[in-house]
């Protein structure tokens, strides 16, 4: 504070002291000196830790001008101890930033307290980044400003750097989004090809070998007619896989908007599918209604219900008859559906295994199939939130359940 500011409370004290009148009572005289005492020692203090102190610390008045100002905020702004009492505010703020301190001053006169950034200048010149916190109280009848100054030059480059970093990220984000954009489209391009141009020559050949079998399986001998069944079976399988294989193509690409879905009305649907199996193997299949809507996609939910019924009526032992139950449960905001079976069960150590694109636990003989049906159950829960599980173990049949969203959350 200015030594011509106000006189301290401990100068006064003192005054006070030496001014006594001779009949004043020693005892009184002798507390008023220990008093005096114990003020200095505390203001001794005080001061100490505001010159000490690690934070850049000032005291304004409401025009502006320095009153006090500590150590560390001398060597701050680069004045001496003996300069700071010319030196006001419109010394130490950037010219640009005159209008944001008015405005800070006016929050500080309002509200009390105020904290915000501001370019500062040193007694060089330079320009720095800081940020101030600030607050006002009272000395006397005078209200002052005392603040504390943090330089944030480094703060700020590394902003600029995540900033530019940023930029980056996103300038690389868009490009790889361009790029993936084109693979798609190439994608697609493939797939229709796939579609079109591999399954018509797959036709061909299954055609064809069926008219030899009708049309001349009286000139051939058993062999060519068993090498007959063989080429329209293998037809028969490389379009299965290619119609699996475009099916788990388009699940990765095409974009899914979750909707409320009726799990009664999808299970309708894939009983209908399946109703000649269903004939065929006599199979017994018990659904626990009523089945709660959930959050999801109606085709892909068909796909993947179909995947999961074809499978618990197809892995069965000869001459077993499937017997399957369908039931779901809510568990909070969640709908868990079963598909329980009473097949020949999986492994442990499959578990995990089987949803892999190609994985197949049984030989094709026995058991025909793709080895696709489970990944496209799992992209088809990943692409919708949700998840797919299995709980098995050989000659126990298996549990898969699929989860999802309950309508509404």
């Amino acid at each position: 504070m200015r030594n011509d500011q106000r006189k301290s409370e401990t100068e006064l004290l003192k005054e006070l002291i030496e001014a006594r009148r001779p009949n004043v009572d020693e005892n009184a005289a002798r507390r008023l000196e220990e008093e005096h005492t114990r003020l200095k020692a505390s203001e001794e203090k005080f001061r100490n830790l505001f010159q000490h102190s690690n934070e850049a610390i000032f005291i304004l008045d409401l025009n502006g001008r320095v009153l006090d100002a500590n150590q560390k905020l001398l060597a701050l702004f680069g004045y001496r101890p003996s300069e700071i009492a010319a030196v006001t505010i419109y010394d130490l703020v950037d010219a640009a930033e005159e209008s944001r301190y008015r405005s800070a001053l006016q929050a500080l006169t309002g509200e009390g307290s105020a904290v915000f950034e501001i370019d500062l200048k040193r007694k060089n010149g330079q320009i720095f980044p800081a940020e101030v916190s600030a607050s006002t109280f009272a000395i006397g009848r005078a209200k002052v400003v005392q603040g504390v100054v943090r330089n944030i030059s480094e703060r700020k480059r590394a902003e600029e750097e995540l900033r530019k970093y940023r930029k980056h990220l996103e300038a690389f984000v868009a490009q790889r989004t361009d790029q993936l954009e084109a693979a798609n489209k190439e994608l697609e391009s493939f797939a229709y090809s796939v579609s079109h141009d591999l399954r018509a020559p797959l036709r061909a050949m299954e055609g064809f070998a069926n008219a030899l079998l009708e049309d001349y399986a009286d000139r051939l001998d058993e062999t060519g007619r068993d090498y007959a069944r063989r080429v329209v079976a293998a037809a028969e399988h490389m379009d299965i896989l290619i119609q699996d294989l475009l099916s788990y193509s388009r699940l990765s690409r095409s974009e899914l908007k979750p909707a409320a879905v009726d799990l009664d009305s999808v299970l309708g649907e894939v009983m209908h599918q399946f109703s000649a199996d269903i004939e065929k193997t006599s199979a017994q299949i018990r659904i626990e209604r009523p089945l709660p809507a959930v959050m999801g996609d109606h085709a892909t939910l068909v796909n993947v219900l179909s995947n999961l019924l074809s499978n618990a009526i197809k892995f069965v032992e000869p001459g077993v008859r499937p017997r399957i139950n369908i039931r779901a449960e809510e568990t909070g905001t969640r709908v868990r559906l079963w598909v329980e079976d009473a097949g020949i069960g999986i492994a442990p150590e499959y578990h995990d295994r089987i949803f892999r694109i190609f994985e197949r636990l049984q030989g094709v003989e026995k058991y025909p199939g793709t080895g696709i049906g489970l990944a496209i159950v799992k992209k088809g829960l990943e692409r919708m939130g949700g998840q797919v599980g299995v709980d098995s173990a050989p000659g126990r049949g298996s549990k898969f359940w699929i989860e999802l969203r309950l309508k509404g959350f």
